[in-house]
């Protein structure tokens, strides 16, 4: 078993995800299938599928659908994945243009059995999309990639507006949740990030936790001011779903006033924009944190 043996916790009415199947959803499944290509709205089993695909709105996951680790609250498959699409970056710049999307989020599942962990790829892909539609805005979720500053550097200056990597949840969390994964590892990653700034990269740098794991207020506040002092523009915080009973349980559900009142103690920290509620995802109205954030720093 993925989490630990507990009595699972009934799901709030506040948690709900919206079903659609009107002509952008079916839209966008067509054109996935067509392509051959993977989405984490699908993958992780993203509640929000159907509101963000009826507005033609999807999250692409390259680097294939198969992740090298084994991380106790994921939804994607683990194993041994196979090599990476060439064609890939070309089909992901083709459904961007065909859906007009005016502001795409790219992720992947970890590749550590990449040199680069799949940086060139990112690469690639933002160089295709640009290619064919340059008035796109580009935001790469990225996993750590092992925090190489070579394969940060590539993400960081791919003419992607923003990068994002997750630092998903506090410390003390890591050792039973993400074994595989290390919570300084991922500090080190924005803290890189962060540091390209300086060197001429225009990027926003975001990331994004989960609550409901077994964590405490402290917790979440001290692992805030880790990803702010780490350069951190942009903060989002969702309630976890666990997506099976095999999964890590559901410690808590958030009421909407808690992540309200987390959303303002964040924007007190002096992040750029804050994201907070049930039902927030990483890609979550991401074109809107984006536009906040730069404005912001406009002003």
């Amino acid at each position: 078993m993925k989490g630990t043996e507990q009595l699972p916790l009934s799901r709030p009415d506040w948690i709900r995800g919206r079903v659609s199947w009107d002509e952008g959803f079916s839209e966008v499944r067509d054109l996935l299938r067509r392509l051959n290509l993977n989405s984490v709205c699908v993958e992780a089993a993203c509640p929000n599928r159907g509101e963000c695909w009826e507005a033609r709105h999807v999250t692409f996951m390259v680097l294939g659908d198969v992740c090298t680790r084994d991380c106790r609250f994921c939804n994607v498959t683990g194993g041994f994945p196979a090599h990476p699409d060439p064609s890939e970056p070309r089909n992901v710049a083709l459904a961007v243009k065909e859906l007009a999307i005016r502001y795409v989020v790219i992720t992947s599942v970890t590749r550590d059995d990449l040199k680069d962990g799949g940086a060139d790829h990112f690469l690639r892909t933002v160089r295709e999309i640009k290619a064919g539609t340059p008035e796109v805005l580009v935001e790469l979720l990225i996993p750590d990639l092992g925090a190489d500053p070579g394969s940060l550097r590539k993400t960081a200056f791919s003419s992607a507006e923003v990068i994002g990597h997750n630092i998903e949840m506090p410390r003390a969390l890591y050792p039973a949740i993400r074994p595989k994964a290390s919570y300084e590892r991922s500090l080190d990653v924005l803290n890189v990030l962060n540091s390209m700034k300086e060197e001429g990269a225009e990027i926003l740098v975001k990331s994004s936790l989960m609550l409901g794991l077994g964590e405490s207020e402290e917790d979440i506040f001290r692992t805030l001011k880790d990803i702010r002092d780490a350069g951190v523009d942009i903060v989002y915080m969702g309630q976890y779903l666990s997506p099976s009973r095999d999964h890590w349980p559901v410690r808590k559900y958030y009421r909407p006033a808690e992540f309200e009142f987390l959303k303002k103690k964040a924007g007190e920290m002096g992040f750029g924009a804050v994201c907070a509620g049930p039902m927030v995802r990483s890609s979550y109205h991401a074109h809107d944190s984006y536009l906040k954030c730069r404005q912001g720093k406009q002003s």
